[in-house]
């Protein structure tokens, strides 16, 4: 059925391309002058009846139908006799026509397949047996040059996917190198797909076991009317049948390819081209080449994601066990997490950077674990040898942290937060540049934070007199720029909020 299909649609492009073949069309005007024929058709059926044969010239000819007459009928039959004998012999024939005309019949042929016929009738001279060995030779040639044109076509029909696929196969690698952050990730892989295909809409799902569904992460419509995303179940609609057979599903105006790894993670789903035309089984071949590096750039991106819970959590936990040891003196604030990224922002700081920002603005301080609970308490002023264990907690902090692969960029922050601006600082003297901009950062953030809690030794600071406070220090003990974005971030209305949301669930300030 698939070959006949596709013999039918070969036939049909044949003669579409006969037609508009402008070659032809000077072999017709060239023969034209020598046999002056009235007519020249094509017949496009390779066994046609006389009725089929007589539509067929009405069709290609209106003016035909006035000259038609009562001997038309036997005429057709000569014709459609001499189609017979022509199909059979595979070569020209000429025939005499009603009322001293004569005419000719060409078949046209691809091994011994017979597609159709080139004639001309109606020709009032008598064909010569020299132009009727001329024309076989510019007709064939023709033929022959149209077919290497549908060649081509299907070549480059054949091709062009596969090109595509690996081009797609470059791009999404890139994606893969570019961001571990599925929040942006999955927005990339759905624009990418509706580039590829020229579609309208990409929706990508991803499963959720427990509950068979699968859950919308992303969708983006070009349409003027967009659509609600939707939970799909396991087995409805295209989604959830692609998941559930492991395999695409292709129709006219959608296509669903699913993401398998070692086991099936979600679905890719494109509807309704731009240009109207259906989904094909080339596209279905590009999405499926998508679907394989996509899947890899989702697997790396959520490893990726559960290797920063589980960090997080090591980090949450040294801090509870900081804050043990010494209840009030240590406790990590979201507020003071998101004024550490904010800055960092601003600063133009990159996605690992902010990172390990994050990671050191709960855990800066851990190295405190190793003071004594009596030094970290003691109401009144340090002695020496008490300041010299405080000094020495940045380098136990790093010493708690080093072997852990994921908080490698986090290590000089620790290290280095106490360091002044101006050289004044501990545990090097590092001054200015010379100090990590993560660890210039941290010094305002924990000087602020230390500033508005509440310790053994002094009450807590007001917001605005801690703000106050670190901007007076700008240039000696803090990096004037890292004080121009903490005022900055400061102005925040969310930021400022946080502060304020944190000390009430502290106890901090009333």
């Amino acid at each position: 059925m698939e070959e006949i299909r596709g013999q039918n649609t070969y036939q049909i492009e044949l003669f579409e391309r006969l037609r508009r073949s402008v070659s032809l069309k000077k072999a017709e005007e060239c023969f034209g002058c020598i046999i002056k024929p009235a007519f020249w058709w094509i017949i496009d059926k390779p066994n046609p009846k006389t009725k089929e044969i007589e539509d067929l010239l009405k069709q290609s000819y209106h003016s035909i139908k006035k000259i038609f007459t009562d001997k038309s009928g036997e005429c057709l039959n000569t014709l459609a006799e001499t189609l017979k004998k022509s199909a059979e012999h595979k070569k020209l024939l000429s025939f005499d026509c009603m009322e001293d005309f004569h005419g000719f019949v060409f078949p046209i042929a691809q091994g011994d397949k017979i597609y159709g016929y080139i004639g001309a009738c109606y020709s009032r001279k008598e064909i010569s047996s020299e132009a009727l060995q001329i024309f076989p030779a510019f007709a064939d040639t023709i033929v022959k040059e149209v077919q290497k044109e549908i060649e081509l076509s299907k070549l480059y029909e054949t091709l062009r996917p596969r090109a595509i696929a690996l081009s797609t196969v470059h791009t999404v690698h890139r994606l893969i190198s570019s961001t571990l952050d599925l929040g942006e990730l999955l927005p990339r892989i759905a624009r990418l797909s509706l580039q590829i295909m020229r579609a309208q809409r990409c929706s990508v799902k991803l499963v959720d076991s427990k509950r068979k569904l699968l859950l919308p992460k992303v969708t983006v419509d070009l349409r003027a009317k967009k659509i609600r995303l939707k939970k799909v179940k396991v087995g409805m609609w295209a989604p959830g049948k692609a998941f559930k057979y492991g395999r695409p599903v292709r129709a006219r105006d959608y296509l669903a390819t699913p993401l398998i790894d070692e086991d099936i993670i979600g679905v890719i789903t494109l509807y309704d081209k731009i240009d109207k035309k259906p989904f094909t089984a080339f596209d279905q071949e590009i999405m499926s080449t998508m679907a394989e590096q996509a899947v890899i750039a989702i697997k790396n991106a959520q490893l990726y994601k559960e290797q920063e819970r589980l960090t997080m959590g090591t980090i949450k936990a040294l801090a509870k066990v900081l804050d043990t040891r010494a209840p009030g003196t240590y406790v990590p604030r979201v507020s003071s997490v998101k004024i550490a990224q904010c800055i960092g922002q601003e600063q133009m700081m990159d996605a690992d950077s902010l990172k390990s920002l994050e990671y050191a603005s709960v855990l800066h301080d851990a190295g405190e674990v190793f003071v004594p609970k009596a030094v970290l308490a003691k109401p009144t002023k340090l002695t020496g040898k008490e300041y010299k264990m405080v000094k020495a907690h940045p380098a136990a902090g790093v010493e708690i942290i080093k072997h852990i692969k994921a908080l490698k960029g986090v290590t000089p922050i620790i290290m280095y937060h106490h360091e002044n601006y101006d050289g004044s600082g501990y545990p090097k003297g590092l001054k200015k540049d010379q100090i990590p901009l993560g660890a210039r950062i941290m010094a305002v953030v924990s000087a602020f934070e230390s500033m508005i809690s509440k310790k053994p030794y002094r009450a807590a600071k007001s917001i605005s007199e801690a703000v106050m406070e670190v901007s007076r220090n700008s240039g000696t003990q803090f990096d004037p720029k890292v004080v121009d974005s903490f005022l900055n971030v400061m102005r925040r209305k969310d930021i400022k909020d946080a502060v304020k949301r944190d000390q009430r669930e502290s106890n901090y300030i009333r």
